[in-house]
């Protein structure tokens, strides 16, 4: 089509520009670049005719711009008119608007519904995530819940079995039961005839057989020289307190002809407290020469004999003291708090207190007191330390 039709007939000119069916022009569109626009017969759609697919040609229907809608005169063809935003013109009428504006209306109201409906659903949403916890929290619940009753089958198994060992144990008892309340009517007959046997306050016994030979006594023990009555355990024994009696009462007035018991003594060569503690029960003791030990005040637990000025104590051996000390020279005690160490504080002569147990003004330290050659004190010291002289200490048990 595009080719010089100067050289052809006017017959073969028409011929060239009709189409295949030779029912109309066949015309070529060239754009701006002198490209040839291929069209069909498809491109343009009459009334009623169908789409065919999305491959299809068609013709655009364009709008002219108008700043200012412009008015056509009636009967007249003219463009289609569109505003700066290529959105056609349209020329509506009353009506139209007001159905228009109804649209507009309900469209706000339709806004402000889903506004309110966005806000619903945010609002159930954390509804929802709540009911989702709870919905957990329940399910854990009912998890404990499971598991109790688990816990619960077990121990009602449990009781069960206590259960039924409880019945064999009552089984067992009703036995035992029943061999008492045997035993028991036995018992009972037995009473009865111990009860037809005695007559007051005495057992009436019918003698069967002869009494052997022998000198015994019925009914009670008698003074029977000669005879045996077997082993007899005496359990308590009140010896009285009179005169023939073995006891005497405490306090009592001593008489001529008065009977008792010889105390016997230990003999114990090397004296030592032969009881456990202080109050318990504990024999006499005597020495060698069966010599009663007495309050010790000549040193039978031992003594020592002092020259020096060295310290000493009587805490090798327990529970004595010094109960004499004698000045075989003139001696002076130590001034310190060693010099002369009483057992009990202010009751015996000392180098720290003055003797105020015995006389509150009087008395005073021994430790600046010339003791004479040849005297001897007594008392109770647990030690002492001379600053002069010589002296023999005797300890005792105290």
């Amino acid at each position: 089509m595009a080719s010089d039709l100067h050289g052809f007939t006017e017959q073969e000119t028409l011929n060239k520009v009709l189409n295949t069916s030779n029912d109309s022009l066949q015309v070529d569109i060239v754009d701006a670049t002198g490209v040839t626009i291929t069209t069909s017969t498809e491109s343009v759609y009459v009334d009623d005719a169908d789409w065919t697919d999305s491959t299809s040609s068609h013709t655009l229907v364009g709008g002219l711009y108008q700043s200012t809608p412009q008015t056509i005169t009636d009967g007249d063809t003219g463009p289609l008119q569109v505003n700066a935003n290529g959105n056609l013109i349209v020329d509506l009428s009353a009506t139209d608007n007001a159905v228009l504006d109804a649209m507009v209306v309900d469209l706000a109201a339709m806004e402000v519904l889903l506004t309110a409906a966005n806000v619903d659903h945010a609002a159930n949403e954390v509804l929802l995530g709540t009911i989702d916890a709870d919905t957990n929290a329940i399910k854990g619940h009912v998890d404990g819940i499971e598991t109790l009753i688990t816990s619960t089958n077990s121990k009602i198994d449990t009781f069960d079995a206590v259960l039924d060992n409880i019945l064999t144990k009552n089984t067992e008892i009703d036995a035992v039961l029943d061999t008492i309340k045997t035993d028991t009517q036995e018992i009972e007959e037995a009473v009865e005839t111990i009860e037809g046997a005695v007559s007051g306050s005495e057992m009436q016994v019918d003698v069967v057989a002869s009494l052997p030979a022998g000198s015994a006594a019925i009914g009670k023990l008698a003074a029977n020289s000669g005879v045996d009555i077997g082993d007899v355990d005496v359990t308590s024994i009140v010896p009285g307190t009179g005169a023939t009696n073995l006891g005497k009462a405490e306090d009592a007035a001593h008489s001529d002809g008065d009977t008792g018991v010889m105390a016997l003594a230990v003999r114990n060569d090397d004296v030592a407290a032969l009881s456990g503690a202080d109050g318990d029960y504990s024999p006499l003791q005597v020495n060698a020469a069966g010599s009663l030990y007495t309050k010790d005040e000549t040193g039978e637990a031992g003594s020592i004999l002092v020259t020096g000025t060295t310290a000493v104590t009587t805490t090798v051996t327990a529970n004595t003291a010094f109960v004499a000390i004698q000045f075989i020279e003139d001696s002076v005690f130590d001034s310190g708090n060693d010099g002369l160490v009483s057992s009990t504080n202010q009751l015996y002569p000392s180098t720290q207190y003055a003797s105020t147990s015995i006389d509150a003004d009087g008395g005073a330290v021994a430790d600046s007191v010339t003791f004479p050659q040849g005297m001897t004190i007594f008392g109770r010291w647990s030690g002492f330390k001379l600053a002069s002289g010589k002296v023999i200490a005797y300890i005792a048990h105290v």
